[in-house]
């Protein structure tokens, strides 16, 4: 009995050490797959590491290398030669080909570009709801302040005449220097500026009353049409334009001389432009014989209507030696998105026109300019016009 229970316990003590010789075996194959795994998994970081740092590297490279190439290229536009221009008289260069220089970009208000006086107004084109009447200003009252020059003040109908900074100040540099050639300015009188909303639809109203009684519908529309323009639609709206008309107490000679025969209108016909102001509704034989008819782009077929208009000085340029209103400008602008405006073959002006501008917005503006302004065509067009 002695023996059986001995060789019991011998039998209990083997599988013990068996047991403790597999639980050793087991933890032995744990540590040693827990530390090939953690090899394997350290070696397949690495390689991730390495893999992502080569794609980092071979996509810095092919940045790097596009930067290299745009700036090559951008260097070669600017080394290209542009077309030549006369050598003699004003002239338009079309730049659609190249690209603008690279300057400096600055930034630009959507006021600043309702201000900059390319906005097309018509009957196609609607006044931008953002263009308010606080941006206009009293022309009589601006031009006669303490600060202004006495010899560019503006004579006007009243003082209720108003319009944009950038319209008066042009226009009085122009009675300034037309009074420095000996012209009596002061009898060149300024009837009509910015028209607000109300007062346009007052005017609009009283032509549909006035002929509501011999026509309806589409018919009585176009037919008031002919004399005011529907709300909204009308350019003193924008604030650049003016009407004039020359007056002159106890002269009635003078005053019933139509404008463009007296020696100021003829003066201002011609010289306009050099101040940013343009003739706005060029009609058959008006202003004068060899006028040649815009009406079909204005929209606008009324003689006597003596309405000048500020676009800002290089768009004057170029649309006085192209001949075209303006809106043939926008739209040869939309064709010509960059041109240059030469004087005697020297770069007076260069613009160039981008989409957008309906909100704020950067643009650029090349080495060695001198001057810029931007401005809504409010035909979803930013034009940018430097002068040199």
């Amino acid at each position: 009995m002695a023996k059986t229970k001995k060789n019991a316990y011998r039998s209990l003590i083997a599988w013990m050490l068996v047991l403790l010789v597999l639980a050793v075996l087991c933890c032995a194959g744990y540590l040693m797959t827990r530390n090939a795994l953690e090899q394997r998994a350290q070696e397949h970081a690495q390689a991730v590491a390495d893999t992502n740092a080569q794609l980092t590297q071979e996509y810095n490279d092919a940045v790097a290398e596009v930067k290299r190439q745009e700036e090559e290229a951008a260097l070669a536009n600017e080394n290209k030669q542009w077309p030549e221009a006369k050598a003699t008289g004003w002239d338009v260069v079309d730049l659609s080909a190249y690209a603008v220089n690279r300057g400096k970009e600055v930034s630009v208000t959507r006021r600043e570009m309702l201000e900059g006086g390319l906005m097309v107004v018509n009957r196609w084109h609607l006044m931008p709801a953002d263009l308010l009447d606080e941006y206009m200003v009293s022309a009589n009252q601006y031009s006669r302040s303490e600060d202004a020059d006495k010899t560019e003040k503006l004579p006007t109908h009243d003082a209720a005449v108003s319009l944009q900074v950038s319209a008066i100040e042009a226009l009085m540099k122009m009675y300034s220097d037309a009074r420095a050639q000996g012209l009596d300015m002061d009898n060149i009188i300024i009837q009509y500026g910015y028209r607000t909303m109300e007062e346009q639809t007052e005017l609009w109203n009283a032509s549909i009353e006035k002929f509501s009684d011999r026509y309806s519908g589409d018919t009585l529309t176009e037919k008031a049409r002919t004399e005011t323009a529907y709300p909204g639609s009308s350019d003193y709206q924008t604030g650049f334009s003016v009407f004039l008309y020359n007056y002159k107490s106890g002269d009635k000679a003078f005053s019933n001389t139509p404008l463009h025969e007296t020696e100021q209108g003829k003066w201002i016909y011609n010289n306009s432009w050099k101040y940013g102001l343009v003739f706005r509704f060029p009609v058959q034989g008006f202003p004068y014989e060899d006028t040649v008819d815009k009406s079909y782009k204005t929209g606008i077929n009324l003689k006597n209507h003596k309405v000048y208009r500020y676009v800002g000085e290089a768009n004057a340029a170029a649309m006085n030696t192209l001949g075209f209103c303006l809106e043939e400008y926008v739209e040869y602008l939309m064709e010509h998105p960059h041109i240059a405006v030469y004087q005697d073959g020297v770069l007076k002006y260069e613009i160039y026109r981008m989409e957008g501008g309906n909100a704020d917005t950067m643009v650029n503006i090349p080495k060695g300019a001198a001057s810029y302004s931007v401005s809504t065509d409010n035909m979803n067009g930013l034009v940018v016009s430097i002068s040199y």
